[in-house]
């Protein structure tokens, strides 16, 4: 069994987060940008795959002619995806396929938006290429997609058809069960806090405790891990969090993210055993 890389420096001189700061220290798009340095190839390829929602959206507005709101945290440039969509090259699998699928108006799932395609392509993807961690968090926010649009269904008494992604357990259950958690509390305990906030009339309220269940997701997967990149991508994802409540400048981030590494570089000496590799 391969040891996993430790990361001593960075992750012991990283800024302590909560919930509940006024902002982060630092954007997650500066840190992504950072981590590019810091990282073994072999993990940094893992931070790809927490930012492929953006390079979807993206690739939705070219598909769809609305390139002008362009999501500046995307992998692939806008003259990458053009260039993609004109000859099918140079992105995910999953991406291409939609791609054909989207210009021969030949919907992959019938019945389901062409935004809903694509997320469940791409939770078909990530979670085929991925373990550990990464694997768990994409299946919890599945879950929390899923559990999420058939609470909001069933509370307008709107159809389930094309809403929920994937077919397993709990979209099986979602479909056929009357009960009020359909009977998926035992295997998905934090369904509860969910059906605690369907009483919460207050749509940001819900959202906010909605992430403190991501947050809290975080913390429980991590657990029993110190140095590795795990902590890091549990770090980049409540960065992400934190920047749905507090916006920060990207330029204002890569210049915090910086000023922090120059001085752990020079305040922090690990014997050389500890060096990453």
């Amino acid at each position: 069994m391969i040891e996993p890389r430790a990361y001593y420096y960075l992750v012991s001189g990283l800024p302590s987060l909560i919930f509940e700061q006024a902002k982060p220290p630092f954007s997650s798009l500066a840190f992504r940008e950072e981590l590019q340095y810091h990282l073994h190839p072999d993990d940094y390829q893992l931070v790809h795959f927490l930012f492929l929602p953006a390079d979807n959206r993206n690739l939705l507005r070219i598909l769809q002619k609305d390139s002008e709101h362009w999501d500046g945290q995307g992998q692939f440039t806008l003259e990458q995806m053009e260039a993609a969509v004109r000859e099918p090259e140079g992105l995910p699998a999953y991406m291409l396929r939609f791609i054909e699928a989207f210009q021969q108006e030949a919907p992959i799932a019938a019945g389901m938006s062409w935004e809903n395609q694509l997320t469940q392509l791409y939770f078909d993807y990530v979670l085929a290429e991925t373990q550990g961690f990464l694997h768990d968090w994409f299946a919890f926010e599945r879950n929390l997609h899923n559990l999420k649009a058939a609470f909001t269904a069933r509370r307008h008494h709107l159809p389930l058809q094309g809403q929920l992604i994937g077919d397993y357990t709990l979209t099986e259950a979602a479909r056929n069960s009357n009960a009020r958690d359909f009977g998926l509390s035992g295997e998905y305990p934090f369904i509860n806090r969910l059906l605690m906030l369907e009483d919460e009339p207050d749509l940001l309220e819900r959202e906010e405790e909605t992430d403190i269940l991501r947050w809290n997701y975080i913390d429980e997967l991590n657990t029993f891990n110190y140095f590795t990149i795990e902590v890091l991508l549990g770090y980049l994802l409540k960065l992400s969090i934190l920047e749905r409540w507090s916006p920060l400048a990207p330029a204002e981030g890569r210049l915090a993210f910086r000023s922090l590494v120059g001085k752990l570089e020079q305040s922090f000496e690990f014997p050389k055993e500890f060096n990453v590799s």
